[in-house]
């Protein structure tokens, strides 16, 4: 009689926790559409690198404040100091001030926002990859920081278009797309 009083207090127990388990209401259901995946600027800087398959990359520095970055001189400088030990050890450098490249850049905003970069030292081919990556830096990281330091949040990197000027060679107005397809 002692196993009987053990077993319906077990039973009972048992019973409980499969009928919560089941009963709750729930329906099983199919695979759901999440929808759209989230879009719009992430915060803080990204400054572009580039990578071993000689894409650009974006990396993000999430310490620098804008005010740091209004200047497009110092997102230049940024450039120059190259990618992080880690970011160097996974593969990512900075043509800007690093693989021969000189330094010596020039930047500055006219009234309007718009961005020139004037690069004295350098010949630049858009068939190049390595010139052409170069400017993407440069396009890309000035681009992001412009848009990082607008306060109403409404400018997008692909609202600010940088003028990059060579020695020689034509001069080009990019936005940060460009480089990215």
């Amino acid at each position: 009689m002692k196993g009987i009083g053990r077993a319906v207090p077990a039973a009972l127990a048992t019973l409980a926790a499969v009928v919560l388990v089941t009963g709750c209401g729930v329906r099983p259901t199919g695979v759901l559409d999440g929808g759209e995946a989230a879009s719009g600027l992430t915060k803080g800087l990204r400054l572009y690198f580039v990578s071993q398959a000689g894409r650009l990359e974006a990396v993000a520095r999430p310490g620098i404040p804008a005010a740091a970055v209004t200047d497009p001189a110092g997102v230049i400088k940024l450039l120059g100091n190259g990618p992080t030990a880690a970011e160097r050890a996974s593969g990512l450098t900075s043509l800007v001030g690093d693989e021969g490249y000189e330094t010596g850049y020039e930047a500055d905003v006219d009234a309007e926002g718009a961005v020139t970069v004037r690069v004295p030292q350098l010949e630049l081919d858009d068939s190049s990859v390595g010139d052409r990556n170069l400017t993407g830096q440069l396009v890309c990281s000035i681009a992001r920081a412009r848009a990082m330091a607008d306060r109403t949040g409404t400018t997008d990197t692909d609202d600010v278009r940088v003028t990059v000027r060579p020695r020689e060679g034509g001069a080009g107005t990019h936005v940060c797309s460009d480089f990215l397809k």
